[in-house]
């Protein structure tokens, strides 16, 4: 009833009224407090229904331009690198200690490798992360499966979602990511898993990084064939140009003939942002994979020995496509 005229208000007006409003306002706030404090863990992502805050950890030659992406979709990230920093304008914003993204719905890690993904993914789950990991790095596919089910014991999730396709198209958000885990957790980060390029569920969790590993061997394989080919059309006379518009008209095409061989091999520029020693990584993974699976050749030890003789011999810090200064040094 109205309190100056006690005269009934009829129902419709009343849920339309303000008063209604800040009522569903304050269960709405009182839906997300139970969720929050005396849900277990596992169901709290489930019931708030989407993420909001990610976590960003490994700035380096991908993270840097990869972590601003989920900013333009209306996430809000928050960064963390020892080694780097990101300037403010591009939305992201850095923690100063790793326990500060523990608050965060879902941290994606961009590390080196499996051993440094564990120690960090360990790190914030002793300071109270219970949300979902999403491991972006290329990782030992035995160790991620390890780290899974060490997570779900505290009610934490995990896929892995390497990608492919170097630093341009990861600032441009047009990478293939390779995805593995639940339905549901892929379910959950779907929107943001899109940020980032062209998702594919390829299995269980560890499919993903699986199917990494496996993609650079073959693109490793390339890589030194073409390479082989090239050097050998130059001593037969065929100009580097002739041979690359030949071939990339020809079955023997790849991703090294068609985006590799002019801009960084032929003009031995080696800055395309990969570094040989991470190549070299995922060949060795690829390498027990495939003599685990039983179907290994003499083609998978050779190419993987080639590529760590490579690493010492070039540096930790050469260009995947500077191998082919193993194969044809540069002329003083």
């Amino acid at each position: 009833h109205c309190r100056r005229c006690n005269h009934q208000i009829n129902q419709p007006k009343l849920q339309n009224s303000i008063y209604q409003r800040y009522q569903n306002g304050l269960a709405l706030l009182h839906r997300i407090s139970f969720i929050k404090y005396h849900l277990p863990p596992h169901r709290r992502q489930r019931e708030l229904f989407h993420m909001k805050s990610i976590g960003f950890v490994g700035l380096g030659a991908m993270g840097s331009v990869m972590a601003p992406l989920p900013v333009k979709a209306g996430f809000t990230v928050t960064g963390f690198d020892p080694a780097a920093s990101l300037d403010a304008s591009c939305g992201v914003v850095m923690a100063t200690n790793l326990q500060d993204l523990a608050s965060c719905d879902a941290i994606v890690l961009m590390l080196p490798d499996g051993t440094v993904v564990t120690k960090v993914a360990t790190s914030l789950a002793h300071a109270g992360f219970s949300g979902l990991f999403i491991d972006m790095s290329s990782s030992q596919p035995d160790g991620t499966i390890a780290l899974g089910k060490q997570l779900g014991k505290s009610g934490i999730r995990m896929i892995d979602a390497p990608v492919s396709g170097g630093r341009k198209k990861a600032a441009l958000g047009t990478l293939m990511v390779m995805a593995g885990g639940t339905a549901a957790d892929l379910e959950t980060a779907g929107t943001l898993l899109a940020c980032f390029g062209t998702v594919a569920h390829v299995g269980p969790l560890a499919a993903g990084h699986a199917m990494k590993a496996l993609n650079n061997y073959v693109s490793a394989a390339g890589l030194l064939a073409s390479m082989q080919a090239l050097a050998t059309a130059e001593s037969f006379g065929i100009a580097p140009e002739t041979f690359t518009k030949v071939i990339n008209g020809s079955t023997g095409r790849n991703n090294t003939t068609e985006v590799k061989l002019e801009p960084f091999i032929i003009s031995r520029r080696y800055d395309s942002g990969f570094f040989l020693r991470l190549m070299a990584k995922d060949v060795g993974i690829a390498s027990s994979l495939i003599k685990n699976a039983g179907f290994d050749a003499p083609i998978t030890s050779a190419l993987n020995e080639y590529l760590e003789n490579a690493v010492d011999h070039l540096g930790s810090d050469a260009d995947h496509t500077g191998l082919y200064e193993m194969v044809n040094p540069a002329k003083s």
